[in-house]
């Protein structure tokens, strides 16, 4: 039997697969990084699927103006779990797009978050295992709760297995938190949770600024991670609140709207760092 989560590295950079990107609660820029690293390799010109499988609360759809937000998600749970899902399947229930001259192809997520009980731990394997065989990398959006055993009073499905076997499945996990005291605090009380599913995710720390923590906040954050979670931060987006603004309002990725982008060149940079993709245009370093 093929792997199909199996990690392929081409030097120390993943070739193809699926990425899961999570974040502790509060807001850390979870969906923002997900979406926008999707387009960046779909920019390389590789066939991407972005999946929206936060089922405490979808957000793709709105980031991109998706208003009437497809069957989506739910459609292709009810597909995998007949055996049905492929790749013609895929393009049916997808939104393609553009990301320059390439496509990125998005699945919505829940059009209710009361549907989660339908988002099963098989269902979630055997749509990213569909996936991967459809597209080159998958990027994988998921909700921050990771606590197990949560269920409705007589149900038999895990309120969080969505999250949780996601990142068990994934080829790459990416964890995001926030660089401030508060944003570091949420990340290493969820530490024990995250490191029991997944051993080696990438850390980034995003919107870092010196008004938060001084002059020296990426030393800051480091030697706190490094001390309370032992693990090493490996990525800095900077604080750039007035492009991923922008974004919001017209609804389309950093690439789309500013190149220059101190965080769009941030994470551009992270996807040809990590990920076998061809380098464009040359961007500036993370910090």
């Amino acid at each position: 039997m093929i792997d199909l989560f199996r990690r392929k590295t081409i030097g120390a950079r993943v070739s193809g697969g699926s990425i899961c990107v999570w974040g502790p609660t509060g807001s850390p820029g979870k969906s923002t990084f997900a979406l926008n690293l999707a387009c960046e390799l779909a920019l390389s010109g590789r066939k991407v699927l972005l999946i929206d499988l936060d089922t405490h609360s979808p957000s793709i759809g709105t980031f991109l103006g998706i208003h009437q937000l497809p069957p989506g998600l739910a459609a292709a749970a009810r597909l995998v779990g007949q055996g049905r899902l492929d790749g013609e399947q895929f393009l049916r229930l997808s939104i393609a797009h553009e990301a320059g001259k390439g496509t990125l192809s998005v699945l919505t997520g829940l059009g209710s978050e009361s549907r989660w009980p339908e988002i099963t731990s098989e269902k979630t394997r055997d749509l990213i295992a569909a996936a991967v065989q459809s597209y080159e990398y998958v990027v994988l959006d998921v909700a921050s709760p990771l606590e197990p055993g949560l269920k409705q009073v007589g149900g038999v499905v895990d309120r969080n297995v969505a999250t949780r076997t996601a990142l068990q499945s994934c080829t790459t996990a990416v964890a995001i938190f926030n660089s401030d005291q508060v944003g570091v605090k949420r990340f290493c009380d969820a530490y024990e949770q995250l490191f029991g599913l997944v051993r080696s995710p990438i850390l980034v720390a995003n919107r870092l600024r010196t008004t938060a923590l001084g002059a020296s906040a990426k030393v800051q954050v480091e030697d706190a991670i490094l001390e309370m979670c032992r693990s090493e931060v490996k990525w800095f987006i900077p604080e750039d609140r007035a492009s991923c603004d922008r974004a919001v309002l017209e609804m389309v990725p950093l690439a789309m709207l500013k190149r220059s982008s101190g965080a769009r060149q941030a994470i551009a940079q992270f996807a040809r760092k990590n990920f076998d993709i061809a380098d464009g245009r040359k961007s500036a370093s993370a910090i």
